[in-house]
């Protein structure tokens, strides 16, 4: 019996954890601003700033992206080469800048190569 509720807390909390990270339209996108989201699209462009920002444009090249995915912090080794033309699922931190969709991410985990 003590294993089965040991079983069905780590289930509950995978689901919990699960329900986190959503996936949706950018229609909705301020909705979602200072939460944890998932959005997939092709990188049209990226531009590196320094060794510890590069933002990529997402479905569009800048400035008509559709949204920016900014990779900042000094863990971050982003392998660029070949990397535009790529389908790419992000999940970070959505929020605005000057009123255009943007997702913040700290670690190459958060990219998924489709």
């Amino acid at each position: 019996m003590r294993k089965f509720l040991l079983a069905m807390v780590f289930a509950s909390a995978l689901a919990f954890t699960a329900s986190a990270q959503e996936k949706f339209s950018l229609d909705h996108f301020e909705k979602y601003v200072g939460k944890k989201v998932t959005l997939c699209d092709t990188v049209y462009s990226f531009k590196i700033f320094s060794d510890t920002v590069t933002m990529l444009n997402m479905g569009g090249k800048y400035p008509n992206q559709r949204f920016t995915v900014v990779v900042t912090g000094k863990e971050i080794q982003l392998n660029t080469d070949g990397i535009v033309g790529k389908h790419i699922c992000v999940t970070g931190d959505a929020s605005l800048y000057k009123g255009r969709p943007e997702i913040m991410i700290y670690h190459t985990n958060q990219i998924e190569f489709k």
